[in-house]
């Protein structure tokens, strides 16, 4: 199929520090340039709007298409999220758009349809459409790093429940603490100073397992056993045809993921042990892209 009669959409990766916009194809394309424009989170919310407008004109325009070639416009946000209305409520990472209406924003603008959901969320529904869990039913993922992210995504349709919470589950009581505490980049560098007395960034950690340091392969190891525990706790509830794991931890993926795979298999129920593929993320670096242009096409 030629891209350029495939349906489009603008996916726009919104966060606290870069915004990337895209124009994406039905079939993942994206078509010209990827557009990064900073967020400069400190500014007024009408004054990172106007970003978001100019980034969506922009990207169209290196697509060599017109917002009237466009389904919609799809946007990955931190939460929390209003998702019924699109409505940032109260971001740490964007302090000046307390209660801002995002979607009817950029509608207004546009004219378009949009379409806002929380970054992990899009991250699994990205995954879902284009990535590793392309051909499955149920995709769950979680985004490892500086939180634990997790989505949950039936027959290309986000779930989020009756509130929209359902993914949620950062806080879910694990071992002495919760999920975040064991399945996160703290939790690296928490393993990695009980055994040198060093506090180190979890990236470097990971760059000393890559130069075989013990201390720092170990590390890894008893993450992914944990982090295989608390996955067991979803998949005997969801029973998932894939689970997808990414954020910035998963690139250490080479050194968690055996642990991981192992402890998993040891506590779910023996249905899912033969079927459940678990894999790291497939998109990289366009996944939020990706996912937040799913957010338009999961709606088509």
């Amino acid at each position: 199929m030629r891209s350029m009669n495939q349906k489009k959409v603008v996916g726009i990766d919104f966060g606290g520090t870069k915004i990337n916009f895209g124009v994406v194809t039905e079939t993942g394309q994206i078509l010209g340039e990827e557009i990064l424009l900073p967020t400069n989170s400190d500014r007024s919310a009408d004054k990172i709007s106007k970003t978001i407008v100019e980034g969506v004109l922009s990207a169209i325009d290196s697509a060599g298409c017109a917002i009237s070639d466009l389904q919609g416009i799809g946007i990955g946000s931190p939460g929390p999220l209003d998702l019924k209305n699109g409505v940032i409520l109260k971001s740490p990472n964007l302090p000046t758009m307390k209660n801002y209406p995002l979607k009817k924003t950029v509608a207004d603008h546009f004219k378009i349809p949009v379409a806002v959901n929380n970054d992990g969320n899009c991250f699994v529904l990205g995954e879902a459409f284009f990535g590793a869990g392309k051909d499955a039913n149920i995709v769950c993922g979680v985004t490892l790093g500086t939180g634990f992210g997790f989505g949950i995504v039936f027959n290309h349709k986000i779930y989020t429940g009756s509130t929209g919470t359902a993914a949620e589950v950062w806080c879910s009581p694990y071992a002495d603490s919760n999920f975040e505490e064991y399945g996160s980049a703290r939790t690296v560098v928490r393993i990695y100073t009980q055994k040198t007395n060093k506090t180190l960034e979890a990236k470097d950690i990971y760059h000393l397992a890559e130069q075989n340091d013990p201390q720092a392969i170990e590390t890894f190891a008893e993450f992914g056993k944990n982090l295989g525990k608390i996955l067991a706790i979803m998949v005997n509830i969801l029973d998932p045809d894939v689970f997808v794991i990414g954020g910035s931890v998963s690139n250490a993926w080479d050194f968690f993921h055996t642990t991981l795979k192992t402890n998993l298999i040891q506590n779910i129920n023996d249905g899912p042990k033969n079927h459940l593929k678990v894999t790291r993320a497939a998109l990289g670096d366009n996944a939020g892209v990706l996912g937040a242009a799913a957010l338009v096409f999961s709606q088509l």
